[in-house]
């Protein structure tokens, strides 16, 4: 699926004079603030022994605030929080409370301790399964956690969990959120389908990739937690603080491994110190490394994003156009432009250019229509992938698709 950059773009600040409205928040919300009283960016500075909470905080809360002003905005601007009021009736009630923070050097450590483990020098495969016939899955452990399948997602970059994975009561999530250890930094995204969220990213968090209950490759960051979610459509999710586990849900997963390398974010794939990454569904494996397997594939620029052709035939009538192709192993049926004319049983085909090497072709089910869009950059959806490799090489950002697999 498609993710969308963790920075906010082009979004300006809004006038708080505005209606005040009381925003109740629940515990998921409660834990962010407590953790980001730890988060003060990717850039360490010293901190006095003992500082109000409104020091750590506002610098931090106040633009995430802003951002959810923007939201309630977007559904009624009479409804739009007045963040100074929120925030200073919070940190009144907070500033009693002494917070101890970490010296200087064990901040420093903190860091350091943050950094990319070395790659193992050999590829490791890890099993791969599909979920509802469109979604590819792997089994992970994250910081010691039961095994949980993960959205292998072409079409974003990042592991995201949401907080719930964390525990099973709000007490066990808070408590593992700060087991997690000090955050590198915190911020907001999205993804296409209907959900933005909040999250702290970590570096330095054990991933353990399973076969069954045996570990087959680790990695120890980054990850990134999701703490609050929306759906941009539905006001009504900005009170209940669970867009995201229900997209989830939607999904059949419990997080989303982005593994992608031109996409917008939110972060970096875990994979990124290994080299490349392999994914092949016809024969169940991702292949982590840097040595790509596929044997007489086609290699083009951007990975997955990448400038190409596609055509659509109907009968005997084929129509076609250049078009920004996010090749997305996370987004179900894909998108295409609206002059072409998808319907079940057209003959959708892929080339490097007008005119030039086939990288892949499908035919549309019933039920399986892409999405009609506006303009020409679009989403291949998960069909390339049934029949045919694709490795993404973080180094020279291109990728390389084989032939079909039968």
């Amino acid at each position: 699926m498609a993710g969308r950059d963790g920075t906010n773009g082009n979004k300006q600040p809004r006038n708080a004079q505005v209606r005040r409205r009381r925003i109740v928040m629940g515990g998921a919300v409660g834990a962010f603030i407590a953790a980001a009283a730890m988060a003060t960016g990717s850039a360490v500075t010293a901190a006095p022994a003992k500082a109000d909470f409104e020091d750590l905080l506002d610098p931090i809360i106040q633009p995430i605030l802003t951002s959810l002003t923007d939201s309630l905005a977007g559904f009624d601007p009479a409804a739009a929080v007045d963040v100074t009021s929120w925030t200073d009736s919070l940190f009144a009630s907070l500033n009693s409370i002494d917070l101890a923070l970490p010296s200087t050097a064990e901040s420093a450590a903190a860091v350091a301790a943050s950094a990319d483990p070395a790659a193992d020098p050999a590829d490791a495969t890890i099993p791969l399964t599909v979920l509802e016939g469109t979604e590819p899955a792997v089994n992970a452990s994250v910081d010691g956690g039961s095994s949980v399948p993960l959205l292998v997602d072409t079409g974003s970059s990042g592991l995201v969990i949401p907080y719930t994975d964390l525990g099973s009561t709000t007490t066990q999530q808070l408590t593992n959120l700060f087991d997690l250890g000090f955050p590198t930094g915190i911020s907001e995204s999205g993804y296409s389908g209907g959900v933005d969220y909040l999250y702290l990213t970590y570096n330095d968090v054990p991933v353990d990739y399973l076969n069954g209950s045996t570990d087959v490759l680790s990695t120890n960051g980054p990850v990134d937690v999701e703490v609050y979610s929306w759906d941009p459509s539905n006001f009504g999710s900005l009170f209940t603080n669970d867009a995201f586990q229900n997209f989830l849900t939607s999904n059949d997963v419990n997080g989303i491994l982005g593994i992608g390398e031109n996409t917008s974010g939110p972060t970096t794939s875990p994979f990124e110190s290994y080299g490349g990454v392999t994914v092949d569904v016809p024969q169940s494996e991702l292949i982590v490394g840097s040595t790509d397997p596929i044997t007489g594939g086609t290699t083009v620029d951007g990975a997955p994003i990448s400038n190409l052709y596609e055509t659509v035939t109907n009968g005997g009538s084929t129509t076609g156009s250049s078009v920004s192709d996010d090749v997305d192993s996370g987004g179900v049926f894909g998108t295409i432009p609206s002059t072409l004319n998808a319907e079940p049983g057209s003959i959708i085909t892929v080339y490097t250019s007008q005119g030039g090497t086939e990288l892949y072709q499908y035919t549309v089910g019933s039920g399986e229509v892409p999405t009609s869009t506006t303009g020409t950059s679009i989403d291949s959806g998960v069909e390339p992938f049934l029949t045919h490799e694709l490795y993404i090489n973080y180094a020279t950002d291109q990728m390389t698709i084989g032939p079909s697999i039968t």
